[in-house]
């Protein structure tokens, strides 16, 4: 590289916070199964996780693991029959591009 070339840059472009809700509703208490949640976004060269987390109603226990693609995958198990379901999904990202 000669010295007059730039050298690539990344350069923040968006700064992006993310709240996803589901909610279901029972007409009476049910027994919930155990739940898969794939809702982190993946890192790539262009995106930034900064924060992520996972609100459950009911109270529930969260394990995490990856899966063989990498994705970060939430197992939650309750304890409890409930008439109403939430599953509450924060993430903080960044979003940049080379210049």
């Amino acid at each position: 590289m000669n010295q007059t070339e730039a050298v690539p840059e990344e350069r923040p472009l968006i700064d992006l916070r993310i709240h996803h809700r589901t909610t279901y509703r029972y007409r009476q208490p049910v027994g919930l199964g155990p739940h898969r949640l794939m809702l982190r976004p993946r890192e790539a060269r262009d995106l930034k996780l900064l924060s992520s987390d996972i609100v459950v109603t009911p109270n529930a226990t969260v394990s995490w693991t990856n899966d063989v693609a990498g994705n970060a995958v939430a197992t939650v198990t309750f304890g409890t029959p409930s008439d109403t379901l939430v599953i509450d999904s924060i993430a903080h990202v960044e979003l940049s591009a080379v210049t």
